[in-house]
């Protein structure tokens, strides 16, 4: 890898801060909508989270749940009720996230059966055009996703910081198959930092939503990406 890398769009959390929006105006950033409606400014690059890693968050980060587990715990009117609030607004988002079991070897599976499901058997106001993200985590291998990465437009990068690591080798992965590939949760300028080094070609992170200092710092990192060197890094 060298200095040439392109820097990644960030996304800030579903901010409505009036700073915050002059920022992401000015610098061409958008949002990550996790839960609250989406509200994008003109030609903002906007994201529509799926709600999981809330609903997965609320129930104390459960590990190796089922299927039948999750559709108890994730609300799916509810995520269908937000996919017709984005539907509604008059531009298309910058990715959408497919719906995931955060901590559960089931998640691929739960993933290609939202997404082939609602392919054949649209739901709420489904938009096959949009750009659907499959979110890859801990215990996922490249062969498996490989078989199923037609399905979607782009990788999404969760876990926990130990999957991460291997965020190098998905962003290789996706765009050797033509695919964009998301860093999640870069809630750190390490991460940030790390997600520049991998090649994302976008990352969201609240890190900057906090106080003004944050937002400054967040700043300072992201327009000096192109002075550090590019090294491993192996701690978050």
């Amino acid at each position: 890898m060298t200095n040439a890398i392109k820097k990644p769009l960030v996304m800030f959390g579903d901010t409505r801060s009036e700073r915050n929006i002059r920022l992401l105006t000015d610098r061409g950033w958008g949002r990550m909508f996790a839960s609250a409606p989406p509200t994008p400014f003109p030609f903002e690059k906007w994201g529509l989270d799926n709600g999981a890693f809330k609903a997965w968050q609320d129930a104390g980060f459960p590990g190796g749940l089922t299927i039948d587990d999750w559709c108890i715990l994730w609300d799916a009117d509810e995520f269908d009720r937000r996919l017709r609030e984005a539907a509604a607004i008059d531009s298309d988002p910058y990715l959408v996230v497919v719906p995931d079991i955060p901590g559960s070897p089931h998640s691929l599976d739960f993933s290609v059966s939202w997404i082939r499901d609602a392919k054949l058997c649209p739901v709420a106001d489904f938009r096959i055009d949009w750009p659907w993200y499959l979110a890859v985590q801990d215990g996922m291998k490249f062969e498996e996703v490989e078989q199923v990465l037609h399905l979607f437009s782009g990788v999404f990068l969760g876990g926990t910081d130990k999957f991460k690591l291997t965020a190098y080798h998905w962003a290789k992965f996706a765009h050797a198959h033509q695919k964009k590939f998301h860093y999640a949760r870069a809630g750190t300028p390490r991460k940030i930092r790390h997600a520049f080094r991998v090649g994302a070609d976008s990352l969201d992170s609240t890190f900057a939503s906090w106080t003004i200092q944050r937002t400054e710092e967040l700043c300072h990192v992201w327009d000096g990406l192109e002075l550090q060197q590019i090294l491993p890094e192996v701690h978050f």
